[in-house]
């Protein structure tokens, strides 16, 4: 099932990933997908982190300020 119009997430990563003006924004994967080794594919794949739904607002809080920290 895809829950993206005309796309799914990995389409959108890698038109993402294909822009050069961006190519240093890190990418989070939301998704319903919690199965066993669908963390390892997600990130295999190129995104920079993966957290599943439901989204626990303070989870995903923490996840982008490592990504900000300097």
């Amino acid at each position: 099932m895809n829950l993206l119009p005309g796309m799914d997430g990995m389409a959108v990563l890698q038109k993402v990933r294909a822009d050069k003006n961006v190519t240093d924004i890190p990418l989070i994967a939301v998704t319903a997908k919690a199965m066993k080794g669908d963390r390892e594919t997600i990130l295999a794949a190129g995104f920079d982190d993966f957290i599943s739904k439901p989204v626990e607002a303070n989870e995903l809080r923490k996840k982008i300020e490592s990504f900000l920290a300097v």
